[in-house]
């Protein structure tokens, strides 16, 4: 073999030239693994988004068409019209009776949708609400204790609810995520995420 410093004639096996004093072992040192400590949390990550969906209006929206029908049918009884009112007017009166309410609650539907926001990850819960001034809450996963969904019958139909979470956080112990569509689907996620933070809470507390 030969000297890796000054290439000299070697015995087999030499741990060091006879020459030049080199060492014949090659000391680069290994590149370890990347440790990972066992109790090192995972980074946070979005789960879910939404918003409020007009989908939990459709009792209003089944009630307008009956208002419109039972206005003209009382249009048609003399003793229920103004007698001061000319033709016209009558009618435009009329109009204005029966279509006003939808669009009320077309307004009302689209601002709810508009200013609703949600967003789950898998530490925390963020509610974003308001449409010119936005007010942004969060809920800790580990401080929830109980998570419920409420759905009127025609709000099973169409598959929306509410969603109700009770917390230990003294500041908002009781958090409504409205106008939320597939909300048992949400329910069990939400679930899930509290059981993994609280199992990664207690295996940290016994290191």
């Amino acid at each position: 073999m030969q000297c890796l410093q000054c290439a000299a004639e070697l015995p087999a096996g030499s741990a060091f030239c006879n020459h030049c004093g080199a060492s014949q072992v090659d000391e680069r040192p290994a590149q370890p693994f990347p440790a990972k400590s066992p109790g090192a949390l995972p980074a946070e990550e979005n789960l879910w988004t939404g918003s409020y969906s007009l989908k939990a209006e459709t009792h209003l929206w089944l009630s307008w068409p009956l208002w419109v029908v039972l206005v003209f049918a009382l249009s048609l009884l003399r003793t229920s019209l103004p007698a001061s009112l000319e033709l016209e007017n009558l009618r435009l009166y009329l109009a204005g009776v029966a279509i006003l309410p939808g669009l009320g609650l077309l307004a009302r539907a689209l601002v709810r949708k508009w200013s609703l926001h949600y967003r789950l990850t898998n530490y925390r819960l963020f509610t974003e609400r308001g449409l010119l001034s936005r007010q942004h809450d969060e809920l800790e996963l580990i401080r929830v204790d109980d998570v419920s969904v409420r759905q009127s019958f025609f709000q099973r139909l169409m598959g929306v609810g509410t969603i109700s979470l009770l917390s230990t956080d003294a500041s908002n112990p009781r958090l409504d995520l409205a106008g939320i569509s597939r909300p048992l689907e949400l329910k069990e996620l939400v679930r899930a995420q509290v059981r993994a933070r609280r199992a990664r809470t207690t295996f940290l507390e016994k290191l």
